[in-house]
Formats: C-alpha cells, structure tokens, sequence
C-alpha cells in the first residue's frame, strides 16, 4: 500500500503544517537510503524522477521499492516538457506530475489535459516552494562524494551511497517537520492502486485471425494516455467457455472513461474488436495482494 495518492499526502502535508521533501533519485542505491531513513524518521516521502531520465530504466525498480515500504511515498515525474514525457511518466507510476519552467501555454494544456483524463495532480514548478521541497543537486552530491571514498567491492559502494543519503536526509526532513508524521499520513492518504480492464470474450473469426486482432490491439491501445501495459490470451484447454482474453492496466479509475472515449480506443473498437467479439464480458477492478506484484 505505501504509494499513496499524492494530492492527498500534499494535503495531509498543508493541514498538518510540515513540508514534503521531494527527493529527486539518482539511484537505487540513493533510493534504498532515502526510504530507510524516511522509516527511521517516521517521515512520508516523495520520490522524483526528471522528464527526460524517465527512460532510464528506473522506475519499475523504484515502484516496487515503493510499494514495499513501510512509509507512505509519493511517486512523481518533475520537470515535465511534453506531453509524450507526461504519458510516459504515467505508464510508469508516477501519480503527479511537475511542469518544466518556460513551457508555452500549448503545451502546458496538453500535459494537464492527459494528467486531468488520467486523475493525476500537475505542478507548476513555483509550487513546489510552497508545501513542497526539492531535493536534487545537494543529495547527488552527496552521494557522489560516498563513491569517491570508497574502494570496495559494488555492494560496499552501494551501502555507502544508501547511508550518504539516508544521512544527508536526516537533518532536511527534521528540519521540514515531517518527521513523525509518515503514520499519520499513511492512516489518512488511501492508497495508489491499478485499476485492471478485463475482458474475456469469443470471436466469430478462427485462431489466426483472432491473434491477429489481438496484436493489433497490443499496438494500439498501449500508447493510450493512463494505459499502463497490455496484456492478451487465448484460454489453455480449446473447449474453454471463454477462448480469448485482454488484461489492460489503468494508472488510475479515471482512465476508465478516457480509455473508453480515446479516439484510439473507440476507433479500433468500433471497426476491429466489437463486429467479431459479440460474446464478450468486461469488469475493472483494483488488484489486493503483494504491492511487490505491480
């Protein structure tokens, strides 16, 4: 559970009259140290990734790392310049997105249009002096000076950067007031969950047509705002009640009505699935269990 919603964590924050640290990550190593002092502190956190690193690979680490902590965290994207670095960062989990200084109005539409469809909370840069505080440069500097004295074997140089940061964190967050304040904020922030789109269906076309369409769904649909990854089957045994089936995963519920409204969506829809699939049945639903599983 520990991901939470972010606008609720930032309310909590205001309410409570304390200040987010929003920590920008330069690695998973700088990550293991921020969440174990969070823990230490009882202190919710923030955890960042810029636009233009969201292709770097470290999110999907970050969001399980996430999801296990014991401490409410917030994922977010900063520094956002369009609306293709806006989709991405929220295939990838973030629940909040900060706008890049200097965009032109155009393009800030665009970003808060897809934000809006998908239920996610967007910054504006100058927001983030007030309940928010960004953490970027001083800790990667920390962090670079731990490698810089140490010899050892890659696990001893991680350590070292994980106790950096969590060292380097300890003062911010008590000086922020958000220490002994992660409980608290974790009994009242619900928590940021998948929603899954299931369908499980027959067609009136035989196999190798039906994977076909399937595929071409795969392509299709995947690059819907909100839409977080595709999935499609076909059932084990041939006498299955139901032979086929699409497992989509939405950032948020609100993708549930966007998703089905994309022009996208209702194009392949219209002209591809619903004329073979007649026999169909469709749910969403939030997965409980092992957050590690996201």
């Amino acid at each position: 559970m520990p991901v939470v919603g972010f606008s609720e964590l930032r309310k909590h924050a205001l309410d409570q009259q304390y200040t987010l640290a929003v920590v920008n990550v330069p690695t998973l190593a700088a990550a293991t140290g921020i969440l174990q002092c969070g823990n230490d502190l009882d202190a919710p956190v923030v955890l960042s990734v810029c636009g233009s690193e969201l292709t770097s690979g470290i999110m999907p680490s970050l969001e399980a790392m996430a999801r296990r902590a014991p401490i409410p965290v917030g994922l977010i994207a900063t520094r956002i310049h369009n609306a293709e670095q806006a989709t991405l960062g929220i295939r990838l989990g973030c629940n909040a997105l900060v706008l890049a200084e200097g965009l032109s109005e155009a393009e800030g539409s665009e970003v808060r249009a897809i934000a809006g469809a998908c239920g996610i909370n967007v910054i504006e840069q100058h927001e983030l002096s007030s309940s928010l505080l960004e953490i970027d440069q001083e800790l990667a500097t920390a962090t670079l000076k731990a490698i810089a004295h140490e010899q050892g074997s890659w696990q001893a140089i991680e350590q070292r950067v994980a106790h950096a940061a969590s060292d380097h964190l300890r003062a911010v967050f008590d000086k922020l007031g958000s220490s002994g304040r992660g409980s608290a904020a974790l009994a009242t922030c619900a928590p940021w969950r998948p929603v899954e789109h299931l369908i499980v269906y027959n067609t009136t076309t035989d196999d190798a047509t039906s994977a076909e369409l399937a595929a071409e769904g795969r392509r299709v649909l995947d690059r819907i705002p909100g839409v977080r990854a595709t999935w499609s089957g076909c059932s084990v045994k041939a006498d299955a009640g139901y032979r086929w089936c699409w497992l989509v995963r939405f950032a948020h519920p609100a993708v549930i009505d966007s998703y089905r409204e994309h022009p996208d969506h209702v194009a392949y829809a219209d002209n591809h699935f619903r004329p073979v699939a007649g026999d169909r049945i469709s749910i969403d639903y939030e997965l409980t269990g092992a957050d590690e599983t996201f």
